[in-house]
């Protein structure tokens, strides 16, 4: 019972979709996210440069199919968007694409299995070890060591055409938002703004949002739970 009240709490509740997001509680007065439906978020995805990671993310981007595998959904939505091979799924067959089952190779599952995903998530050091057997890099960075400008200078970077994706380990309490620590692809960097573009694979719930740099920051020093250890970033190429 208690490894299932925690699943429930680690990536989100279970809630209606819905085109806005629900009102931030009121303890996060001013949660400073800009979400992609509303005047402003219009006005900032305008101006997204042609280099993004969106244009690369946008057409493999992946719900979540359980209440806790946001991880896994963030990751192969970065998967399917990189020049690497791929597994057939027999659901696919035969077609090559990565999906949050066929994800779970026997490499995988010796890291972690689908069950433990499902009562518990994935930490940072578990969506390393499990990308790595995916025949890509991935470099973990805790969220505790940046500041907002080594932030701000790591994701103007890899956010662009540079063949790197970053998926983020987060709190949502931090934005604003219901629930507990939670995975998504970064997006696109908006200077004007000085804000970060996430993918939230919890689609269903929350539409993409534009966090600032300062805010995000501190949603990914945050501590994990499961591991002690800060959230933070993983950093994905060939």
């Amino acid at each position: 019972m208690k490894n299932l009240i925690f699943a429930a709490l680690f990536c989100a509740f279970i809630s209606p979709a819905f085109a806005q997001p629900p009102a931030p509680e009121s303890a996060f007065s001013e949660p400073a996210v800009v979400y992609w439906d509303s005047a402003e978020g219009r006005a900032i995805r305008a101006r997204m440069p042609a280099d993004a990671d969106y244009w690369q993310l946008a057409p493999n981007f992946t719900a979540q199919i359980t209440q806790s595998y946001c991880s896994v959904a963030s990751a192969i939505t970065v998967l399917n968007s990189m020049p690497i091979a791929k597994p057939v799924d027999p659901t696919y067959a035969p077609y090559a694409y990565f999906t949050q089952h066929n994800f779970f190779t026997p490499e995988v599952v010796k890291v972690i299995s689908p069950k433990t995903v499902l009562e518990m998530g994935m930490t940072r050091d578990e969506m390393v070890a499990t990308l790595s057997r995916q025949g890509v890099r991935a470099t973990s960075i805790a969220g505790d060591t940046f500041s907002d400008q080594s932030l701000r200078a790591l994701l103007k970077k890899a956010l662009g055409d540079d063949g790197q994706f970053v998926l983020a380990n987060y709190y949502r309490g931090t934005l604003g938002q219901v629930g507990g620590g939670h995975w998504s692809a970064l997006a696109a960097y908006d200077a004007k703004s000085d804000s970060v573009l996430i993918l939230d694979v919890a689609k269903y719930k929350y539409p993409p949002a534009w966090v600032s740099i300062s805010l995000l920051r501190e949603a990914i020093a945050t501590t994990d739970t499961t591991s002690n250890k800060p959230r933070g970033l993983v950093i994905v190429s060939r």
